[in-house]
């Protein structure tokens, strides 16, 4: 049985508003594609893909107005984004902000993939694909514009991303608006992308709740897992963490624990949009992240336990992952 694709109508109440404001009846259009205005204001409820894109399309259409995406996210709130919001709103500095988006995003949609890259310059936040379905780019865009609102309504209100990308096929309106918006040229990639000025990384959101936020993680988490609960790559990346101290394990030996194949299981992966080196190496990045917060833990031990052979190695893997050194970062 084909699995339906669906994600969550985050951005169906600001939609709803945008159209009242330009006098449009936001109701009707959304009966017209057999949803509930009631019930698709709540912003966790899930929306069949399909549906939701030829609602955009439909919106777009009668709106005439390539920046769509952005107008609707300046009527966004926290609250638009259900409990992820609320644990954006809780604040920290922006590095933990984008990591707690880049973890929990799973919670608002599996269609899309969202990463966190940290070079020498910047750090990134990057949106693409996880499925054949193609998401619209109206809806990317306004969590782009949203995520950007809510750090210029909290940090400064010229804050701005140093470098933004899209894909080469958008509409040249939206891209305009979205360089318009961003304050900075739109490159051309094959994804979408916020990246910010490494330097102001550790910027703290104003009102920030640190505590608030540790209990929202918890909580995310604990959601997180329960929706994930199943799926083949939640199972394996527990195995991952039980076998890495013995050193890296293998797909074939993975495959030969899952009672499949090593294409199978690559396959399978494939369906779950990862791969098996890039599994491991998630489940390696959130092991460090864990053991960063554990008192007295020496980068030898975190080597050892996130099975290296060398600290060299480690020490490699983690520049790679947040931009610096262990001792650095410390």
């Amino acid at each position: 049985m084909k699995e339906e694709k669906q994600a969550v109508a985050l951005l169906m109440a600001p939609l709803l508003h945008l159209l009242h404001e330009r006098g449009l009846d936001g109701e009707a259009i959304l009966r017209r594609h057999g949803l509930d205005p009631q019930m698709v204001r709540d912003p966790e409820a899930r929306l069949d893909a399909a549906v939701s894109t030829a609602l955009l399309d439909d919106c777009l259409a009668q709106l005439g107005d390539p920046a769509m995406g952005i107008e609707i996210a300046r009527h966004a709130q926290y609250n638009t984004f259900g409990a992820l919001g609320l644990a954006v709103a809780a604040g920290g500095d922006l590095y933990s902000v984008l990591n707690r988006i880049t973890r929990f995003h799973r919670l608002i949609s599996d269609l899309v993939r969202t990463e966190l890259t940290v070079d020498d310059a910047t750090v990134a936040l990057q949106f693409s694909s996880n499925t054949d379905h193609q998401p619209h780019p109206q809806a990317i865009v306004f969590v782009m514009a949203t995520i950007v609102r809510l750090l210029r309504i909290r940090i400064d209100r010229d804050h701005n991303p140093v470098a933004v990308s899209a894909p080469d096929w958008i509409e040249p309106g939206l891209r305009q608006a979205m360089g318009r918006y961003f304050r900075c040229p739109v490159t051309e990639t094959d994804h979408y992308a916020l990246a910010f000025d490494k330097a102001n990384a550790q910027q703290m959101l104003d009102a920030s709740d640190t505590q608030l936020a540790a209990m929202l993680d918890a909580t995310l988490a604990q959601r997180l897992a329960d929706s994930e609960r199943g799926s083949l790559a939640s199972k394996l990346t527990l195995w991952i963490e039980q076998r890495l101290p013995d050193g890296e394990p293998s797909l074939t030996e993975a495959a030969a624990e899952c009672c499949m194949s090593s294409r199978s299981l690559q396959r399978r992966l494939a369906d779950e949009g990862l791969s098996w080196k890039q599994l491991v190496e998630d489940t390696r990045k959130m092991l460090v992240e864990r053991h960063l917060r554990t008192p007295g833990m020496t980068v030898t031990q975190m080597a050892f336990l996130l099975g290296f052979s060398e600290v060299s190695a480690f020490s490699r893997a983690f520049k790679k992952w947040f931009g610096v050194s262990p001792s650095q970062f410390r």
